[in-house]
């Protein structure tokens, strides 16, 4: 199992380890590797906020 401070992310046989961000690691480290998981998986979308989601999405789709 992984540790506390770790998150895990995982789908359709990937998985991530990323350690949690405390305020007292590095930001913007923990930033970009959060970004590029999003972005390899093209869910980068879901940064741009609820206002930018297709007017067709469903409500289970929003969460």
């Amino acid at each position: 199992p992984w540790g506390k401070g770790l998150i895990e992310l995982s789908t359709m046989g990937s998985k991530w380890e990323i350690e949690k961000f405390t305020g007292s690691n590095d930001f913007g480290l923990w930033k970009v590797k959060i970004r590029e998981i999003l972005v390899q998986q093209k869910w980068v979308e879901a940064l741009k906020g609820k206002s930018q989601m297709p007017a067709n999405l469903s409500a289970e789709d929003e969460t």
